[in-house]
């Protein structure tokens, strides 16, 4: 069995390699279990740590726990081939962080950008999550329950009309999983899928931390990077508004990276 390589790894990066090791290496499996367990721990304490040199992590809550899956990372001749097409820009904002732990939905939107001009006709949803947010996550939108209470529930016509705006173009989101996994939850409600619907998906906060290592990779950070006017995000955020944002940092973004593959 292959020793670790000699040069220190990215936490993400050693994470996919002792888990590979431990899948073949009976010997070795306590020592690799510890350094396993410190890994993870580390990676859901550093958000900014998640984006290694080939792996990144996606942390979720499932009945409690934390749980780091690792997964390659995008080709980004490949990402700019898709932002160079239709592509659909989304924000949502949320009960709370986790979805696998019953955290909903509120506020969803949607532009379509044909690939500089953005689609003066967005889609925007804002429904009734049927249970209250987290204190933090009500910092951030400021949406109360009275505000939502004459909402309607996610339903089918939502989700149809999420389907019209998202079919044949890629979705770019800042961390697009989990705005995927937000819409996958609302969807199974009504019988429909979300996966699919979109020919791709682009996760722009991945691509930030790898245009710019050891950079913040927050949506505020890109902005400012790129010279694009964050408007009142200080404030509070919302759906609509972010995903204006990310629509305006694309074209930055898109020279950005042809700079990085020019190198």
């Amino acid at each position: 069995m292959a020793d670790a390589p000699a040069t220190a790894l990215h936490p993400a990066d050693e994470l996919g390699y002792v888990r590979a090791e431990l899948a073949s290496c009976v010997s070795r499996q306590r020592l690799l279990s510890i350094r396993e367990e410190a890994l993870t721990t580390g990676l859901v304490a550093d958000r900014e740590a998640r984006v290694g040199a080939l792996h990144h992590a996606v942390v979720s809550r499932v009945r409690g726990r934390d749980v780091v899956d690792v997964e390659r990372l995008p080709d980004l001749q490949r990402v700019l081939l898709l932002l160079q097409g239709p592509v659909v820009v989304a924000d949502t904002e949320t009960t709370g962080l986790h979805v696998l732990e019953g955290d909903r939905l509120i506020t969803a939107a949607f532009l379509r950008v044909h690939p500089d001009a953005v689609s003066e006709t967005p889609l925007e949803i804002i429904v009734n999550p049927g249970r209250a947010s987290s204190p933090e996550a009500a910092a951030v939108h400021g949406l109360t329950e009275a505000d939502l209470r004459d909402r309607a529930p996610f339903s089918y016509s939502h989700a149809r009309a999420i389907i019209d705006v998202c079919r044949g173009g890629t979705f770019v989101a800042h961390n697009a999983p989990f705005d995927v996994g937000f819409l996958d939850a609302e969807f199974e409600t009504t019988g429909l899928y979300f996966t699919g619907v979109p020919s791709d998906v682009v996760d722009t906060r991945i691509v930030s931390k790898l245009l710019w290592p050891g950079e913040s990779g927050s949506l505020d950070a890109l902005a400012t990077r790129l010279g694009v006017d964050r408007g009142g995000r200080d404030v509070r955020h919302t759906a609509l508004g972010d995903a204006r944002l990310l629509a305006a940092c694309l074209p930055g973004l898109r020279d950005a990276l042809r700079r990085w593959i020019a190198r």
